[in-house]
This record gives structure tokens, C-alpha cells and sequence, in this order.
């Protein structure tokens, strides 16, 4: 069952929205008639999808989403405007969707059959991540790991791995002096590597976290590590929270 919050400063077009979103089997779980209360029922209730008015007094829609989705769990965003003009701004702050009003059953039906879609796909990751974590917890860990190179098995010591990073189909692990190809995938490092020690920050890219030297915050909540030796790797958005905890990022404001 998705849950959802209706954010739009017209009681009219609350009630509307909320008789198609029931009729299609969406739980509205709060209303919101301007920005700042969108961004406080959001956070206590945490919805599954918002939808956003982009007119609203105060906190319009825009800037609304723009503060949500620094939260660690943000709901998946849906404008519903009479403004076209705004389309382009709305999907650089990851909407979901751009619904125009007046809104019909059929158009947000193909809404929230596509949320439901990206809820799954989300929860899918999340298992698989719990998953790892599982049998990280229950495997051994290396002090050393083998890399094979040319006809020669290299022991790496896992305190010399700065990071792994996967590039044109393979997984390249890098020490202050060298990179090597390995035959593994970045999810089986995060098993064999130890977890209090590294971390995976982007689907491309595990870090040894003592060898994060800066954390660079480049704007429009886009983060770039730089490592010991000046080797700058991407952060995703939805793991820029893990790394500020375990940096000890989260109290230095």
C-alpha cells in the first residue's frame, strides 16, 4: 500500500486529488496547504510519495522539494501545477513526475503505477544491502587480499587499499602506489573487506574511510570525496548520510 501527502494551498484541489489518489488505491495520510507545513508533515509522517503544488505562499513547490530530498528517506516527488513552464526546474530536484492540472484518474494512475515501480526497486536494494551487511557480520575478515595478476597471486594488506572503484566492466582496487584489476564485484569487497573500515559511497566506488581526506560539497546536493592521494570519487545522494556519520560529519554543521 503507498502512503502520500498532499501539499497545495487550494482546498478544493486537495479534496480532488485525494478522491483520485484513494480511488486508485493510494493511502493519503496528511494535507498540507503550504510549503513549511509540507516539510513538517513530511518528516513526521513519512510519506512514500508527496505531491506538490508549485504555487503555494510561503515555501513554494519547488523550494519545498528542494529541502525534502535532503532527508535521509525522502518521499518520491510529484508536482501537480497548471504551469508547464516550471517542468525542466521540477525534474532537476528528482521528481517522479509533472502531472498538469486538471488531473484525471487515467494520467495519475500511470503516476503511481510508476512510484510503485521505483518503491520496489528501492526496497529490492535495500534488502540486498541488508543482505551484504548479514553476511559481513558472519564472514571472516581478510587481512590480506589476493589479486591475480598476470601469472602471479598478489596478497594486497587491506590497510594499504585506499578504494575500489568498478570501471569498463571490472573492479579496479587502488594503494598509494598502485591500481590492480581484480576479478571481483564491489558488493563481494563489501563482504570480504571489513565494514567498519570501508564503506560503499556510490554504485561505482568503496573506500577505505581513514583515507578520506575532505568531503567536497559541490552544490545542488551533489559530494565528491578526495582521498590521501588527491583521488577525488563521486558520493551518491542517498549514501551522503551513512559517510557523514561515519565520518563524524553530522556535528560539525
Amino acid at each position: 500500500m503507498v502512503t502520500a501527502l498532499i501539499a497545495d494551498d487550494e482546498p478544493l484541489a486537495r479534496s480532488y486529488l485525494r478522491s483520485l489518489l484513494e480511488d486508485l488505491g493510494v493511502t493519503v495520510v496528511g494535507e498540507a496547504e503550504d510549503g513549511l507545513q509540507a516539510l513538517e508533515l513530511a518528516g513526521t509522517l513519512k510519506p512514500q510519495m508527496l505531491f506538490l503544488d508549485i504555487r503555494m505562499p510561503g515555501l513554494d513547490g519547488l523550494q519545498t522539494a528542494s529541502a525534502v530530498v535532503r532527508a535521509e528517506n525522502p518521499p518520491l516527488i510529484v508536482f501537480v501545477t497548471g504551469y508547464s513552464e516550471h517542468a525542466a526546474t521540477a525534474f532537476e530536484r528528482d521528481a517522479l513526475d509533472y502531472v498538469l492540472k486538471p488531473v484525471t484518474l487515467e494520467r495519475l494512475s500511470r503516476t503511481v503505477e510508476r512510484a510503485q515501480r521505483r518503491l520496489e526497486d528501492r526496497e529490492a536494494r535495500r534488502s540486498a544491502r541488508r543482505e551484504i551487511l548479514r553476511q559481513a557480520a558472519q564472514s571472516p575478515r581478510l587481512n590480506r587480499l589476493p589479486v591475480r595478476r598476470n601469472d602471479e597471486i598478489r596478497l594486497i594488506r587491506v590497510q594499504d587499499i585506499l578504494c575500489a572503484v568498478a570501471a569498463e566492466k571490472r573492479v579496479l582496487v587502488r594503494t598509494a602506489k598502485e591500481e590492480l584489476p581484480t576479478g571481483y564485484t564491489l558488493k563481494q569487497l563489501e563482504v570480504l573487506l571489513p565494514a567498519d573500515r570501508f564503506l560503499r559511497i556510490h554504485e561505482s566506488a568503496l573506500v577505505r574511510l581513514d583515507a578520506v581526506e575532505a568531503v567536497l560539497v559541490l552544490g545542488d546536493h551533489t559530494y565528491e570525496v578526495r582521498l590521501t592521494d588527491r583521488t577525488r570519487l563521486p558520493v551518491s545522494r542517498g549514501r551522503y548520510s551513512e559517510l557523514q556519520r561515519r565520518l563524524g560529519l553530522a556535528s560539525a554543521g
